[in-house]
């Protein structure tokens, strides 16, 4: 009875969204004979038949924690559709379709509504797919569900990750941690970089090219994307692969460069302590780095070496010359943040 009590006591803030969702996994019966990645991974994988899986993804949008200030509603709109397609693009799968549902305030414009559904629209012709439906109900605030589904042959899992890979990024970071900061605390930058740095957080990309085709070709051992933030990105990959990993380039942007210097904020924390970049995070093997290098360019698409995975389970560091620093597992945490 104590114990009963003592749980009823805590609150979801106290513990924060990764026990939150280990609590879930804890209770909820799990299925093992017909999945490919484990439970906790950026999506669900499901074996058919001829060698297939299908991709299963689901995100939630909610205009409290997910909207920032300025975002237009086919900004919105957008951004549902990539946060799903982003996950698919983790694990190497082509997208194939696209479901939604949407709370809405009695009191929404009918054009907001509709803006909102160009946006989903847009997002899903530039991905490939189409919107096969949904369902509608009222809420107190804007929440907006996407489920994204997708097929491959081989999925890329978190936990692949070997001793001597190499790790690499799809893209470089730190222009959302500065657009929020802009956004949420009115840190005074000059109009241009504002805007620079402001349409990687209205207009943000899933890097579905790069992630089908090295799934394809085999070339990645572990991916997962970078919604939560470089760092916590790290840490997944770290701990469902039993490794560590060191950093030794740091993946700023120009921008977020600028930006740091007039700001006198620690790049550093830009980089790794940001979210929303829907960058991949990769780990190829050296015999395979080339080939991949080649791959992505194919698309037009690029590769950036950060750093290299270790024989030290659970170390993640920043090392680069005479600097080293521990990278803490910290980023953007529902409940908590």
């Amino acid at each position: 009875m104590r114990r009963n009590l003592n749980v009823e006591r805590i609150k979801l803030s106290d513990i924060g969204e990764e026990k939150v969702i280990e609590t879930i996994f804890s209770i909820i019966d799990k299925e093992t004979r017909r999945i490919t990645l484990p439970y906790g991974d950026d999506a669900v994988a499901i074996k058919l038949p001829r060698k297939m899986n299908l991709v299963i993804n689901v995100e939630m949008l909610v205009g409290k924690t997910d909207i920032p200030p300025g975002m237009s509603n086919v900004q919105i709109g957008k951004k549902v559709v990539t946060m799903c397609i982003s996950d698919l693009a983790a694990k190497g799968a082509k997208p194939i379709g696209f479901l939604t549902s949407i709370g809405l305030r009695r009191d929404m414009n009918v054009r907001d509504l509709k803006e909102i559904y160009e946006g989903i629209n847009i997002a899903a012709r530039k991905y490939g797919v189409k919107v096969l439906g949904g369902d509608t109900n009222e809420t107190d605030d804007i929440i907006i569900d996407g489920i994204a589904l997708g097929i491959a042959k081989k999925v890329i899992p978190r936990s692949g990750a070997k001793i001597g890979d190499i790790v690499a990024t799809t893209g470089f970071f730190g222009n959302t941690a500065a657009g929020l900061k802009i956004l949420l605390e009115s840190l005074p930058v000059e109009e241009e970089l504002k805007r620079r740095i402001l349409k990687d957080v209205y207009e943000p990309r899933a890097y579905i090219k790069e992630g089908c085709l090295l799934a394809k070709k085999g070339l990645v051992n572990a991916a997962i994307d970078s919604s939560d933030g470089l760092a916590i990105s790290l840490h997944e990959i770290a701990k469902m692969s039993n490794v560590g990993i060191e950093i030794n380039n740091l993946p700023i942007t120009e921008e977020a460069k600028k930006f740091a210097e007039k700001t006198n904020i620690d790049p550093f924390d830009l980089v790794f302590y940001g979210g929303e970049e829907y960058i991949l995070i990769l780990t190829i093997s050296k015999e395979n780095w080339e080939k991949a290098l080649n791959e992505v360019r194919k698309v037009k698409g690029k590769l950036i070496k950060i750093g290299r995975v270790i024989d030290e389970r659970g170390k993640i560091m920043y090392k680069h010359e005479k600097e080293e620093r521990i990278i803490e597992k910290k980023g953007w945490q529902h409940f908590t943040t």
